[in-house]
This record gives C-alpha cells, structure tokens and sequence, in this order.
C-alpha cells in the first residue's frame, strides 16, 4: 500500500491548533541543512517513501517546495521524526457506514483511535 500525504504542511487555522512546521525537531533540521522546515517535512515524507500534496497559493512557497528532491536528511536527523508525537486531525466518521467497507472509526485505524 503506498501512502500520501495529503496537505503534509497542515492546515493553518483549522482543526487543532498544531503546526508541523512549528516542531523542534523540524525546526532544528531545517537550520541544520539551511533549508525552510517545510523543505524538510516534505523531503522527509518523500524520504519515508509517500507521495506528497502540498498546496499553496504563492508563487515562492510552490518554488521553494520543489526544491526537495536534489538534497537528503541525513540518517542521524531522519532518526529524530521518530520523536514527533503522532497527530489524527480527522477520525473519519464520513467514511463509515453500516453497510459500507468500514463499519466505525476503529475499523479505519485498526483500533489506534
């Protein structure tokens, strides 16, 4: 199964207010490497192997996050995306159905509700 990462920069003003960009971890490697942190939370969901959405409407956020693809997080910042505490903005509860694929939420997420 591949994975994509749609809206991977989060979504400003809505749901929760957490911002990936904003994350330490994100922040310390994007300085390390001279890079933006949306640079680096792009290229690390290229690196993890997932398709990635990003959506911006201004000309020099959608040059700059082309610019990810002729540069890498080495192995020993790669290892720190472990540290970042996982985030579910959307449960899913639109996608259930009692005669449909998923039946509850818990059945979406294999129960990791």
């Amino acid at each position: 199964m591949h994975m994509q990462a749609y809206s991977p920069l989060g979504s400003p003003g809505t749901f929760k207010s957490y911002s990936v960009l904003e994350h330490p971890v994100v922040v310390s490697t994007a300085e390390k490497l001279g890079k933006t942190p949306a640079q680096v939370a792009l290229r690390w969901g290229i690196q993890a192997g997932h398709s990635v959405l990003p959506k911006s409407t201004h000309e020099e956020r959608i040059r700059a996050n082309f610019d990810v693809f002729d540069w890498s997080i080495p192995s020993d910042l790669f290892a720190g995306f472990s540290e970042i505490e996982q985030t579910r903005l959307i449960r899913g509860k639109f996608w259930t159905h009692p005669e449909g694929v998923f039946k509850s939420e818990e059945e979406i997420w294999d129960g990791e509700i």
